[in-house]
């Protein structure tokens, strides 16, 4: 498979959350920035959203444009609330025209569509073998966060595989397929989910990727799982409370927290419901969030995001450790990647790199520039090969 990473992040729209996610339609290889800056000035809304990537989807179709069509229903389906009708809908449309993107790969064995025993349902994994004829580098196992699908990084995972790296890009519980279609909700617990993953294929040694939540979900795993040998946090994620309390504004990140400490939940359920009117982005964050960790509550999700912290954790970690973040990470303070550089206490090493805006890569999980984060990946992982001998 051909990938089009575009190199470079852009000013499409003034309200950041929206900005960050038009460039992740370009940055991540899917979207076409003829069809993103058309659509870009006409969403005010997330009921904006969903029309102009529906619209987009349907036309990038009718000109046999898949990779774009996929995107674009991906997109439409990322803003949609649980409820809507539509968001299972626009999944399933994204998922088959991937299918339709990656025949080739699948045909010669590039791609391997597979899933790995999890408790008493399945992990849905993409296995990428290392590219032949350009000498094997090790075994990497990536996931996402929050809200990315094994679909939206798997050219990610393929620019990997033609560095000779073997590749087993998973989904685990919260997380694509394995909530949508098994239901699984997302555990902090996530040494569990990668666990399973390098039961079922027999694996030692390896090296974890995760990107945005991952930099919690990973480093987390790697405290627990002594099969891991390396670690990347994809994105610095010290505390994952701090940073949904904190996106919000201050007044609404000291109300959320007292409420919380109080374990007042008719109270904050309140407080929730009142912002969660007046703030399209209140509301969608809280209701995904209840979604992808099947709580019933925005007091209950809340609560339970306490435990997504590497507070007590860190010096538990003793592999090597790859640590990233970016100057203007709209979402992630600068403060999590010091706070979690400090309290790595037992790794076997530490590398630490803060990406600029001169490399294009300031923002949130690098969107702007991904071939230079793998570039960083793998020239560190062969800096500890050459270590090890």
């Amino acid at each position: 498979m051909e990938h089009s990473f575009r190199v470079g992040t852009y000013d499409f729209h003034p309200e950041s959350n929206i900005n960050f996610q038009l460039n992740r339609q370009i940055s991540l290889g899917g979207g076409r920035m003829e069809d993103i800056r058309a659509v870009s000035s006409n969403i005010k809304n997330l009921d904006d959203w969903k029309r102009e990537f529906l619209a987009l989807a349907r036309l990038a179709e009718q000109e046999e444009r898949w990779e774009n069509a996929a995107s674009y229903y991906r997109g439409a389906e990322f803003f949609m609330t649980p409820g809507d009708p539509d968001k299972e809908w626009a999944y399933d449309q994204a998922a088959a025209l991937f299918q339709k993107i990656v025949k080739d790969d699948l045909e010669s064995g590039a791609l391997n569509v597979e899933a790995a025993p999890y408790e008493k349902s399945r992990l849905p994994v993409f296995r990428l073998p290392a590219q032949e004829g350009v000498g094997f580098k090790g075994t990497i196992v990536l996931h996402g966060g929050y809200d990315s699908s094994k679909e939206e990084l798997y050219p990610s995972a393929d620019f990997v595989r033609q560095q000779g790296y073997d590749v087993y890009l998973f989904e685990g519980p919260g997380q694509g397929e394995a909530l949508v279609k098994n239901g699984l909700h997302m555990t902090y617990e996530w040494e569990k989910a990668v666990g399973a993953v390098l039961d079922h294929y027999g694996l030692v040694g390896v090296a974890l990727v995760g990107a945005s939540l991952g930099g919690y979900l990973a480093p987390r795993a790697a405290a627990f799982e002594p099969r891991i040998n390396r670690v990347v946090a994809w994105g610095v994620m010290y505390d994952f409370f701090e940073v949904l309390t904190s996106v919000r504004g201050k007044a609404m990140e000291i109300g959320m927290k007292s409420l919380i400490a109080l374990r007042a939940k008719k109270a904050l359920n309140r407080m929730a419901a009142l912002r969660m009117e007046r703030d399209p982005f209140a509301k969608w964050g809280i209701n995904h969030g209840m979604f992808v960790m099947g709580k019933p509550t925005p007091y209950d999700f809340l609560q339970y995001a306490r435990n997504f912290s590497m507070k007590g954790v860190s010096g538990k970690v003793r592999q090597d450790f790859l640590l990233l973040a970016g100057t203007r990470d709209h979402f992630i303070p600068l403060k999590h990647y010091h706070r979690q550089a400090r309290e790595l206490t037992n790794v076997r090493s530490f590398t630490g790199r803060i990406f600029t805006e001169a490399e294009q890569a300031e923002n949130h999980c690098q969107c702007g520039n991904i071939p230079l984060v793998f570039n960083v990946i793998s020239e560190w992982m062969n800096g500890l090969d050459e270590r090890d001998g």
